[in-house]
Formats: structure tokens, sequence, C-alpha cells
């Protein structure tokens, strides 16, 4: 059913329907995330075609108020959240800083022998028992990143249950008495989510994720942690200091 729209003279019609998407936006009748009503429905609302709805939606994703997902349709661009990247980074830190509030879950966790490749990165033997933490990481509530954690097993005994209680590797490693640690290498790409991440980040497969391979090492220079982070895109936005 359409609402009555009074519409303005020397306005286009598509801007005003800009302009009436943008006050509900504003409103929060559609919060970030949230999924936009179809042409379909936008035409019968608004009476009147679907090129003008369609030219109206073309400005808001222009104006990067809405993204489109291809076969999913559109949505209300979440808060873009900058994410420094440096020696000291700590996500808690960062997110609490933007006054958002910061959450990380372990999803799940696995004892496993470190591979060649994990073994380099990590300064020890292949075959070393190493704790696999895979987890995701939120912003009032809103997942930003999906991490997967390797640190050898000899050093950190136990650090399952202790990360899952304070819900922060920083806090967790101060429990073996690491008070301070620091980034070593970071590596940065762009790639297609698997299906899992992709339903953690609650995004489409087709959209995709920013890549970070990390190495993290104690004030004596030790590796203590390698990581595998999976940023959400459209709601992060990374910053190499």
């Amino acid at each position: 059913m359409g609402i009555s729209m009074d519409w303005e003279a020397g306005l286009s019609i598509w801007k005003q329907i800009e302009k009436q998407l943008l006050a509900d936006i504003a409103s929060g009748v559609f919060a970030p995330g949230d999924k936009m009503p179809t042409e379909m429905e936008l035409v019968r609302r608004f009476g009147v075609n679907r090129h003008t709805v369609r030219r109206a939606m073309s400005a808001l994703v222009d104006a990067n108020v809405v993204r489109v997902e291809q076969g999913r349709g559109a949505f209300v661009q979440e808060q873009i959240l900058d994410y420094p990247l440096g020696a000291k980074t700590r996500f808690s830190q960062i997110v609490s800083g933007r006054h958002r509030l910061p959450d990380k879950r372990l999803i799940s966790s696995e004892i496993l022998k470190a591979s060649a490749a994990i073994a380099q990165f990590l300064d020890v033997k292949p075959g070393t028992r190493v704790v696999e933490l895979f987890s995701v990481s939120e912003a009032d509530g809103v997942p930003l990143a999906v991490a997967t954690s390797y640190l050898p097993v000899a050093r950190f005994e136990g650090i399952v249950e202790i990360f899952t209680q304070t819900k922060s590797l920083t806090e967790a490693f101060k429990h073996f008495g690491i008070d301070d640690y620091s980034r070593k290498t970071t590596r940065i790409s762009a790639q297609l989510p698997s299906s899992r991440v992709a339903s953690l980040l609650k995004q489409a497969k087709n959209r995709p994720v920013i890549s970070t391979e990390s190495v993290d090492v104690d004030a004596a220079g030790v590796p203590i942690e390698y990581g595998i982070t999976a940023f959400s895109s459209d709601r992060v936005q990374l910053i190499v200091e």
C-alpha cells in the first residue's frame, strides 16, 4: 500500500524519495545493518516507477549510506571503524577509544601440531604442540573480525580457559607474566571469506574481507602469537601507522 506524499514543487521526485529514505535511516526506522525494502516495495510505497526508485537508491549508494550486496539486496551501511595497525595493536582499546563496546567470543579451540608454516612464524620446530583459538570480535554487538590465533602450548598451558574468562588475549598474556608485547609483522590482503567466516561476520560470501597475517612478540622479541584475522571490509578501515 502506498503512502500519500506531499511532493515538493521544483524538486525531482527521486530526490524527494532519497530525502525520505534518509529521514527514515536517521530516525532509526532502518538501523545500521538493516535490509532496505526491495525495489518493488518502494515502488508500491511511493507510487512511482522502478526507474525513479532506482535513481533514489543509487544516490544513497553513492553517498555511502546504503550498500548493495549481489543476490541479497540493499543494506544500511554500518558505522565504519578506523582500526590502526601498529606496534601496539589492541582490539579492546581501539574499540573503546571510539566510544563503542568491545567484545570477543571464543568459538572453538584445538591443540594441534604446528605445520612448517606455523612453526616458522612462531620460531618453533614443526610438530610442536600449539593451541588454536578461533574467535569473533564485536563492537556494540556487531561482528567486525574473525580471528584464528596460534600459540605454543608449552608457554601457554591453560590459556583457553583464561581467554574464555577474560575475552582478551592481552589480559590472558598477563596471567603468563607478559605485561607487554608488540607487533613484529603484519601482512595485509583482500580475499573472499569462507562460509564459516561469512556467517560469523553476518555478511555475504561474495563480499571481500580484509585479511591480516601477524606475529606478536614479547619484550625479548620471542614470538608468542601467530594470527590470521578476517576484517569486515564494510565495517572496518585499517590504518597502517
